[in-house]
């Protein structure tokens, strides 16, 4: 019989060692929780009645145990012996002391439970640390009571008493224990959607004029969390006339805006985003505004887009159009000698290269740039066209660099407008400007003057798109909000 110790950061990844390494007849005889993890003893090709002999508790064993040294080899002749003697061959005879008291081992018991009881001190001898070879004692030493296993059992006892689950029985425990979470994980599901059915149900009893500017809002794109805090601010709704105008009012109290004082005043901005949102077609159309206010001469565009083919050559023709001035970087490293020779410009633009807020490699980028931009003013451009989700996601990545404020672009391309107000308002986000076609400049806006333009697109988009909205919908989302402030 082989004992053999197994430790692992938790009982699955043991278990799996013990069916590699001894097969799924192993046999666990203890189990306890250590500083590295689990600590599991097994055994293979038990022999319980060698374990029985091993600790005198056969007929005459007691007698016998008092003529004979206790012996344990700590490895089979040529194996290798690890820190804590992992492999351990019992040897044909283990004595026990000659004062210590027998095991008593019940009739009724299995073998596999017997082997459980008595190989505890055995296994434990086995993995105290290896001590320098001595010469045999000449005499009787006194009695040492054997160490002890600490009793950490995890199996459990089967239909007929017995203690000797296989690997498999263990194995098909847990197997049987996901299963329960998962379909208690749907049973939770079902219960949530019955249970949002039901608010939503009695929030539009109590107050259908509520539950109709909740549904206006779902029409327009706008989250649960947002309609929530739109809802605490906006106070009661009784009048139907109004049921438009009031919660578009007081939406637009809630989106953030900054002032553009950088077509005014001047300074060094760069626009930052994923790819395709429109950044170099906005710097052209920033730097066309204030051309028509201060002229050409001090603006100057820097192009810092090394990725995508043809990016400087698109910044390129918007510049000759202008007659402004473009330079190239091929790193945010070089970005500081470029703004050097730059400093007799009032109003710098960068065009960043369009990143997914979702590369593994966008913390490294943006850490350069809040290196070397000393001085810039990061805006982060949004698509309007983009899920709520992924905007959502999108702010959060590129939070990494302090944000001056966002622009939001496509708005003529939106379905809903909705969801990119919505994820500023969440994180807070100041939008700086918007643009809703291709016409430089006449397709940019300032943020600070134009939201309640802004909310009258939004109007407009899904009355051209036609958002379906049903009532299923309305409860799973909208139900909890309903119920709040009915």
């Amino acid at each position: 019989m082989k004992i053999k110790r197994f430790v692992d950061k938790d009982m699955r990844t043991v278990l799996r060692q013990v069916r590699a390494e001894q097969g799924p007849d192993a046999v666990i005889l203890s189990n306890r929780r250590v500083d590295e993890g689990i600590e599991v003893i097994a055994a293979v090709d038990y022999d319980a009645a060698l374990m029985q002999h091993a600790m005198g508790s056969t007929p005459g064993g007691r007698e016998e145990a008092a003529a004979r040294p206790a012996e344990i080899e700590p490895a089979a002749a040529g194996a290798d012996v690890d820190d804590h003697d992992d492999y351990v061959e019992l040897s044909s005879q283990v004595k026990a002391d000659a004062n210590a008291e027998p095991v008593a081992i019940p009739n009724a018991v299995s073998p596999a439970k017997a082997a459980s009881q008595v190989a505890k001190p055995v296994v434990a001898a086995a993995l105290a640390p290896t001590a320098p070879p001595t010469a045999p004692p000449t005499a009787p030493s006194a009695a040492v009571a054997p160490p002890s296993v600490i009793d950490f059992d995890l199996s459990r006892t089967s239909a007929n008493g017995s203690n000797d689950y296989t690997l498999d029985a263990l194995v098909g425990k847990e197997s049987s224990l996901l299963a329960m979470r998962s379909e208690i994980s749907s049973l939770r599901g079902l219960l949530e959607n019955q249970v949002s059915g039901l608010l939503w149900k009695e929030g539009s009893t109590r107050s259908p004029i509520l539950a109709q500017v909740l549904r206006n809002m779902a029409r327009l794109g706008i989250a649960p969390d947002v309609a929530s805090m739109l809802l605490n601010k906006l106070g009661p709704v009784d009048d139907l006339k109004h049921i438009w105008q009031q919660p578009l009012a007081t939406l637009a109290q809630l989106i953030p805006v900054t002032g553009d004082r950088l077509l005014t005043d001047g300074g060094v901005a760069a626009l930052i985003g994923p790819t395709g949102v429109g950044k170099t077609t906005t710097i052209a159309k920033l730097a066309a505004r204030y051309a028509m206010h201060h002229g050409t001469d001090d603006i100057a565009l820097v192009c810092a887009d090394a990725y995508r083919i043809g990016a400087r050559e698109h910044l390129t023709a918007f510049a000759n159009i202008l007659g402004v001035k473009v330079v190239s970087v091929s790193d945010p490293q070089d970005l500081g000698r470029v703004l050097g020779t730059l400093s007799s410009k009032k109003l710098v633009l960068i065009d960043t290269e369009g990143v997914s807020q979702r590369d593994a490699d966008l913390t490294r980028r943006l850490g350069d740039w809040k290196q070397n931009g000393e001085g810039i003013k990061f805006y982060l451009t949004l698509s309007a066209t983009a899920q709520e989700a992924a905007l959502d996601e999108t702010i959060a990545s590129f939070s990494q660099v302090p944000l001056t404020g966002a622009v939001v672009t496509k708005v003529d391309e939106a379905g809903q407008l909705g969801c990119v107000l919505s994820a500023l308002i969440r994180r807070q986000l100041a939008l700086a400007w918007i643009t809703d076609g291709q016409h430089i400049p006449d397709d940019l806006h300032a943020a600070e003057r134009r939201k309640l333009w802004l909310l009258k697109r939004a109007v407009d988009c899904i009355e051209a798109s036609e958002p379906q909205i049903d009532e299923l919908m309305m409860a799973e989302r909208y139900g909890k909000v309903s119920a709040t402030h009915a």
